[in-house]
């Protein structure tokens, strides 16, 4: 019988530590992909339940708009047909639009037959009574047999009395298609589900349900799993609409790691032939490598985590080898640069190009913390919505170079009468907003009424022609409980909005302070859009 001797014996040895020194690489390599895939996917869905969120509200404030017209609100039959026309056919994503009675049936319908349809048992109707604007689940209309989701605000006649509910009906293909264009690649787009079920949205009888997690945002390491079409994959799931809906993303595992799978391959065909020649030299090597390679990674991770200004580590250079050393400087000088086009951008994005004041897309996150920083402290906090009155005017008459001036004079006059803790924000158009933190309304309407008469003192000729210039303001304060829109900011800026439409209302060239008692406040949020408000002139 043969006895393997002490070489081959030691040869075996080794092959087996290699092997499993190769087979624990290999699962360090493999879970640290999935977790970093697994980040990326949770970052990614937030960017995209906000886009989703935001897409939401825009269609409830288009349908709340319309619910607090002058026509809606006087149960002006024809005027309401009209208005509803013009509204589905500037408003693609509607399918539909109604004005719902008080008793629940259905008034102006397009859809339905004469006599209307009983809607009182409907929740969107129930909510309406209670005075709440309201997104319901995924439906299937009674009327059409369609796939919709229902955006409905109540209806208050000019007695404040509840008048019925408008609704407007959105074909649940069209949030599909919303959601499917936040896709990151052409093969792993998003999509929604029922959050009590794992179902898709009105999905056929005997779908299967996403296995994902109860709490998908708490998965304790990655757990792929077999998606409906069999595949193997990684899934990641967000809540929507007050938990109701999941924001779904899968990605193959495949995707994940073929790049490392094609790596390792590569890995071990030149290592297998190396070690067998070189060990000793790949051993000094190795040296002279690990370290580097591992300060030159932390680096690349600290550039995609936004850290550019100090993300290059301090080397001694003359130690690595010639190819090292090149990417350790090359690495150091991408970091500068990426930091300072970053910045750059940042500040360009966030930036009115007319006025050099700060854009809406900075208000979300700026006035939002100046606003948590007034209510952690318990200190009072205002805003003050400013527009120009009779702009279009201005515009018409004086010609758009003159409008673009006094918009830059009006921005100068703001900037020189606020203080330096004041947010200043050109929101759109003409209406520009400031958040001023530890001011209360005596103080606030006091700042209001100086940029007024500041406003009223531009001296501006065209042509010869004097061209008259002139605000009004809206000024709110810092509520207790929020009761409009999505948070503390969302309220703060349509209570301000409100009390500006009233200065409007009241004759212009005046600054009117949000009352509580004057201005009910609706149930829920309705969010601010981005597009142009209406024409207050």
């Amino acid at each position: 019988m043969a006895v393997p001797s002490r070489r081959n014996s030691g040869s075996i040895r080794c092959c087996s530590s290699c092997a499993l020194s190769l087979a624990a690489f290999y699962g360090v390599l493999r879970t640290e992909g999935l977790n970093r895939a697994q980040r990326e996917m949770h970052a990614e869905l937030r960017h995209h339940r906000f886009d989703v969120e935001r897409w939401l509200g825009y269609r409830l404030a288009d349908v709340v708009h319309v619910s607090r017209t002058d026509a809606v609100r006087r149960v002006d039959l024809p005027a309401m047909t009209r208005d509803f026309h013009a509204f589905l056919d500037a408003h693609g994503d509607f399918r539909s639009l109604v004005y719902v009675d008080a008793d629940g049936r259905t008034v102006v319908d397009f859809d339905t037959p004469e006599g209307g349809v009983d809607l009182s048992d409907r929740e969107y109707f129930l909510r309406a009574r209670q005075g709440q604007p309201f997104i319901s689940r995924a439906l299937v209309g009674r009327t059409s047999g369609k796939a919709i989701v229902i955006f409905s605000s109540p209806v208050m006649n000019p007695q404040g009395d509840f008048a019925g509910l408008v609704f407007g009906a959105v074909r649940i293909d069209a949030l599909h298609e919303m959601v499917s264009s936040l896709r990151r690649t052409p093969v792993d787009p998003p999509f929604l589900v029922e959050a009590a079920t794992g179902l898709p949205l009105l999905a056929p009888e005997g779908t299967p349900a996403i296995p994902l997690p109860a709490d998908s945002t708490a998965i304790d390491g990655p757990v792929p799993y077999l998606n409906r079409d069999g595949h193997r994959v990684l899934g990641m799931g967000l809540p929507l609409k007050n938990g109701e809906w999941l924001l779904v993303q899968e990605r193959a595992v495949s995707d994940v790691l073929g790049d490392m799978h094609r790596l390792l391959l590569l890995l071990l065909a030149v290592s297998g032939l190396t070690m067998a020649v070189l060990t000793p030299f790949l051993l000094r090597l190795a040296r002279r490598v690990t370290e580097p390679i591992e300060r030159i990674s932390a680096m690349s991770e600290r550039i995609m985590a936004g850290e550019y200004g100090n993300a290059c580590p301090g080397l001694d250079a003359a130690q690595m080898t010639p190819e090292l050393e090149r990417l350790y400087r090359n690495f150091c000088r991408m970091a500068e640069r990426i930091g300072i086009h970053v910045g750059e951008l940042e500040r360009l994005s966030g930036t009115d190009d007319l006025t050099g004041l700060a854009n809406r897309r900075l208000l979300a996150e700026e006035g939002a913390r100046v606003v948590g920083i007034c209510r952690r402290a318990g200190q009072p906090c205002a805003c003050l919505m400013l527009d120009l009155d009779h702009f279009k005017h201005i515009n018409d008459v004086h010609g758009h170079a003159t409008g673009d001036e006094v918009l830059r004079r009006l921005a100068a006059i703001i900037m020189s009468t606020v203080r330096s803790s004041d947010f200043v924000v050109r929101m759109g158009g003409e209406e520009f907003a400031i958040i001023a933190p530890n001011t209360d309304a005596v103080r606030a309407m006091a700042l209001a009424e100086r940029i007024r008469r500041n406003v009223e003192r531009i001296d501006l000729r065209q042509g010869g022609m004097p061209v008259p210039v002139a605000i009004s303001v809206g000024v709110a304060g810092l509520a207790a409980v929020p009761r409009h829109g999505s948070g503390p900011l969302e309220d703060l800026l349509a209570r301000a909005d409100h009390a500006l439409y009233r200065a409007k209302q009241a004759g212009r060239n005046r600054v009117v302070l949000w009352e509580e008692t004057v201005h009910p406040a609706p149930e829920d949020p309705v969010e601010r859009t981005d597009a142009e408000p209406p024409d207050r002139d």
